[in-house]
């Protein structure tokens, strides 16, 4: 009888309340590590209520956690839209434009805005003004940069990276009697601070002592700066043999330094070629790139423009070889272009054995062995691909496609509705 009043009860529940039942689910499920069964949870919400704040949040914060950040952005985004003084909303995105801008080299001023927001809707949370600081680096305005690294420590002694910011920031106006200071403080309590050693070196170089320079320099982060330095204080002691080794060493980062800068640049023209649909001048830029540097991602950008303009085996030749997860999966995807579907079904088996949170292998799995009539097989392929990304539609969908081959057709209509009202 009792569980007869609990089935009524929650049948009687109206769908903001499922809705706002799935998401408690959800959040005691992300305290428990597992992520993706709390975004299906999220996902379930937002299907039964598009204006829960928190879901959108929530879903965000799975997101994030999966490295999707741009997708994480929207679902923060929507969250703010239907209530824009959500403060943890703003937070992450205060964090995650300020990665774009780090990222991109470029946005300064707009992580700022969302950042500033940020300190305004949440005033007590360190980390807002932690990255109003760091992008006011970047245009040069130290002076209220240090005023918002030492609000930081004010709030919070112990936020991360604070004090070697901060540092970093002294020295850049060469006020090296607050840098060194803070520096020793950085690695003393992170050894493996290159980065740090370097700037205390640096900073010991600018103060005019080489002496107590020379063992953070030869310990920091490589770069040519380091190098010129070095070279610089070994001729102020005479040490002029390991001054010319170490202007040796300057020219030749230089020079792969221009390499790479040229690569770089090159890369990012094709990459806006690609993106504009001129895969010919795409094509032509990425393999300008790579003639400068072997770079693996430049290869894997080459091979995805070559997919678009249907050139598969030469994406097989230039991937031969190649065992990186991201080759392997071009190259399934080449030979299902070239109808060798059971080289692929092949390829994407040894694929998803080796990297099993590949989710675009096991979406792309699926559809393989749905052309090789291998249904069941097909079916639990999109069924990983929804477990490790609830928030999908087309996974889903083909999901759901999958369960009414096999005759399942209630469990396929219950997937179909997680698709009907998407969560942006």
């Amino acid at each position: 009888m009792l569980t007869w009043a609990i089935l009524v009860a929650a049948l009687a529940q109206s769908p903001a309340q499922q809705a706002s039942k799935l998401v408690d689910i959800g959040v005691e499920l992300s305290n428990r590590g597992r992520f993706q069964e709390a975004g299906d949870k999220f996902v379930q919400a937002l299907a039964l209520d598009p204006n829960l704040a928190e879901a959108h949040y929530l879903l965000g914060l799975v997101r994030q956690h999966d490295g999707r950040f741009e997708a994480a952005l929207q679902s923060f985004l929507a969250a703010l839209k239907i209530n824009p003084r959500y403060g943890a909303a703003q937070v992450r995105l205060c964090e995650l434009d300020t990665a774009a801008a780090r990222t991109r080299e470029t946005g300064y001023d707009h992580a700022l805005a969302s950042c500033r927001r940020a300190a305004a809707l949440v005033p007590k949370d360190p980390e807002p003004h932690f990255h109003i600081g760091w992008n006011l680096t970047q245009i040069g305005d130290h002076s209220a940069a240090i005023h918002e690294y030492q609000a930081t420590l004010k709030l919070d002694p112990k936020f991360p990276r604070v004090q070697y910011e901060l540092a970093r920031t002294y020295s850049d106006m060469n006020d090296v009697d607050r840098a060194i200071p803070l520096l020793k403080k950085v690695v003393a309590a992170e050894a493996a601070n290159s980065n740090a050693k370097f700037l205390l070196g640096s900073a010991y170089v600018k103060s005019g002592d080489c002496g107590a320079a020379l063992p953070w320099l030869q310990t920091g982060s490589e770069n040519a700066q380091k190098y010129y330095l070095l070279a610089r204080c070994f001729q102020k002691m005479n040490r002029m043999e390991e001054a010319a080794t170490a202007m040796a060493r300057v020219k030749e980062f230089r020079q792969g330094a221009d390499a790479r800068m040229q690569a770089k640049y090159l890369a990012a023209h094709a990459h806006q070629k690609a993106q504009a649909g001129d895969l010919e001048e795409a094509i032509a830029g990425y393999k300008a790139a790579l003639d400068l540097v072997p770079d693996p991602t430049i290869r894997i950008d080459l091979a995805v423009a070559l997919l678009k303009k249907g050139e598969s085996e030469e994406v097989l030749r230039l991937l031969e070889g190649d065992t990186g997860p991201l080759a392997r999966y071009q190259t399934a995807l080449a030979l299902t272009k070239l109808s060798r579907t059971e080289e692929a079904r092949t390829t994407l088996d040894g694929l998803v054995r080796a990297s099993p949170r590949f989710v675009e292998a096991w979406y792309h799995f699926g559809v393989v062995l749905i052309a090789l009539g291998r249904n069941e097989e097909a079916e639990q392929a999109f069924r990983t691909a929804v477990q490790l990304r609830p928030d999908e539609p087309a996974m889903r969908v083909a999901w759901a496609e999958a369960l009414e081959k096999l005759g399942r057709r209630d469990e396929a209509a219950e997937q179909r509705k997680l698709t009907a009202r998407p969560p942006k």
